[in-house]
């Protein structure tokens, strides 16, 4: 099925373009979400009037996002957590946690902003990862996962 992308889906493309999709994902996802429209000249053109503001609007965003990367980047991020002797984490540290650590530190952001390479840290030590503030800025950044006192 064609449609044209209302926002940039991961994936699939980027806002505005015509993209060729499977009928059950546009029609039960895209379509209900409002993030695309059915390809048709209408909608093309409506589109295109949308476009000024909506790069005026990507824009600010992306200033934004430069701004909470420079300060990402100035953070040492250390978390603790109870731990076996050997190293072994009683839990995990999760994206939800390392955005509760970044909290603290005065820096918002949402865990599917947070790129593990895995799901969970489960032991101690360095981990970099990286989170993605905007299509186009990418800040790469390190927790410490150090045992609790208790």
């Amino acid at each position: 099925m064609k449609l044209l992308l209302r926002e940039s889906i991961r994936g699939v493309g980027k806002r505005g373009e015509v993209v060729e999709v499977a009928e059950g994902y546009a029609r039960n996802y895209l379509l209900p979400k409002n993030l695309a429209l059915p390809a048709s000249d209408e909608n093309l053109r409506r589109l295109a009037g949308e476009k000024r503001a909506y790069e005026a609007r990507q824009s600010r965003e992306k200033e934004h996002a430069q701004e909470v990367a420079d300060a990402i980047s100035k953070v040492q991020l250390t978390v603790p957590m109870r731990a076996s002797p050997e190293g072994h984490l009683f839990g995990s540290v999760s994206p939800k946690v390392i955005v509760d650590a970044f909290k603290t530190e005065g820096i918002t952001l949402k865990p599917s902003q947070v790129e593990l390479e895995a799901d969970h840290i489960r032991e101690l030590g360095t981990y970099s990862f990286n989170i993605r503030l905007h299509d186009e800025v990418e800040v790469q950044s390190r927790v410490w996962v150090v045992a609790a006192q208790e």
